[in-house]
């Protein structure tokens, strides 16, 4: 019996809905034909987020439901930390998800870079390309982190770098434009090489990202699992492992599985919220911004156990307490001070000698051949130059000394600088 005439439904209302149904099966067929694959936009989905009533527009680009629900949740649990960092909306965002077995972006935008250093490439595209190695750069030193344990590399044998596949990174203009010449290419090696050997700056006006304040690659959710599997074998084969060895390294990854993914998660949404505020950089300058996404980095990471509560609450009081940081090294900030045109080392012997403080290796302030160094433990001595007040600035622009007299006119204490960091260190008995 038709499904229709149990459901006991007039005929004439029966006609309409098998006509509506066939018609709407046309349409569906017709725009899944794959001879017209969708275009980029239409992956678009607008997923926004009501924060203190104010919305905050972000898209999501996605192939899936999953995913889109994944990057959906991800990109707004930043997002808010950013709106409450920023006391406003950080603009409108895209947050593109990939696909498992496609390229990671980080791939194709070497590749551009390596093209754009030959002879035949344009001044233009050699200016554009220094402009993406400057961001490049940046990125690839917010994901070098570090567990803290000094022997971390004798018990866990996965060099992070080999996990590169699995970070996200932010796209500004130029590296989304990029990715999405390779995305049209369906990244396919030959085509993609070709569009980027013959790359003009025309081909980088896309459309596509003209709405966005920020873009922000997220690799697919199961990226982490995928570059373990492939990094093990590696391992293995880099060295001659017997039975034992091999059982005892299984059992370490997967002892430290667990944490690496909830790292990782920590530095996926750690990534994303450094390039939400540096999109932002009107309301804070670039030392501001760093210290804040070190503050939100810090405040996710499982510090060799997967910590409870609420990782987003940790961010908020850990954003909270930098930025009155923030506000307390605005009174006294870094300065590298001028060196003096003329002076006379032998004034400064009063003040050599070794310093330490707990916690640090020892130091030293020395003269030699009329020069004057600051040596920290076996590292190479540094040398320094004097300026006005006691100060010392380093000949690598980087940090200041400032050594202090006590009552007795005698140098036994000096204060190091180095950009937001200050460390005190007292003249330690050369007996």
């Amino acid at each position: 019996m038709p499904l229709l005439t149990c459901l006991k439904i007039p005929s004439r209302i029966s006609r309409a809905a098998t006509l509506a149904l066939v018609a709407l099966t046309a349409t569906c067929l017709h725009a899944q034909r794959p001879d017209t694959p969708l275009g980029f936009t239409e992956f678009y989905e607008l997923e926004p987020i009501q924060v203190t009533g104010e919305e905050i527009p972000i898209t999501i680009f996605a192939r899936s439901s999953g995913d889109r629900r994944y990057a959906t949740k991800f990109a707004h649990n930043v997002v808010e930390v950013a709106y409450e960092t920023l006391e406003k909306s950080p603009g409108s965002g895209l947050v593109i998800i990939g696909q498992s077995g496609e390229p990671h972006p980080i791939t194709i935008l070497d590749r551009f870079l390596e093209i754009s250093r030959s002879d035949e490439s344009s001044t233009e595209v050699k200016a554009l390309a220094d402009e993406l190695e400057e961001a490049l750069s940046n990125w690839r030193d917010k994901i070098q982190f570090d567990t803290g344990d000094e022997n971390q590399d004798e018990d866990f044998p996965v060099d992070i770098d080999s996990l590169i596949n699995a970070f996200p990174i932010p796209l500004p203009k130029i590296a989304a434009d990029i990715y999405l010449l390779a995305w049209q290419e369906e990244f396919e090696f030959e085509r993609v090489e070709q569009r980027l050997t013959h790359l003009s700056s025309a081909d980088l006006e896309k459309e596509e990202f003209e709405e966005f304040q920020w873009v922000f690659y997220l690799p697919p959710r199961n990226a982490l699992n995928k570059v373990l599997k492939e990094v093990l074998p590696a391992v293995f084969k880099a060295e001659k492992i017997g039975p034992m060895k091999r059982v005892l390294i299984r059992g370490a990854i997967a002892t430290f599985k667990p944490l690496i993914k909830d790292a990782m998660e920590g530095v996926r949404k750690g990534v994303l919220y450094w390039s939400v505020l540096s999109a932002n950089q009107e309301d804070f300058n670039q030392g501001d911004i760093e210290a804040l996404a070190e503050a939100y980095f810090e405040s996710q990471m499982p510090r060799g156990k997967i910590l409870p509560g609420n990782k987003k609450e940790r961010a908020l009081d850990a954003i909270k307490a930098q930025k009155l940081e923030n506000e307390e090294y605005a009174k006294d900030p870094f300065v590298l001070h001028e060196p003096l045109e003329h002076f006379d080392p032998q004034a400064y012997v009063p003040m050599c000698g070794a310093f330490g403080a707990e916690g640090h290796r020892d130091k030293r302030f020395f003269l030699e051949n009329d020069l004057i160094y600051w040596q920290e433990g076996d590292d190479d001595p540094v040398e320094y130059l004097p300026a006005e007040n006691d100060f010392f600035s380093s000949t690598r622009k980087d940090t200041t000394l400032q050594f202090f007299a006590d009552a007795n006119g005698e140098f036994n204490s000096v204060e190091l600088r180095v950009g937001r960091h200050r460390f005190d260190f007292h003249r330690l008995s050369e007996e």
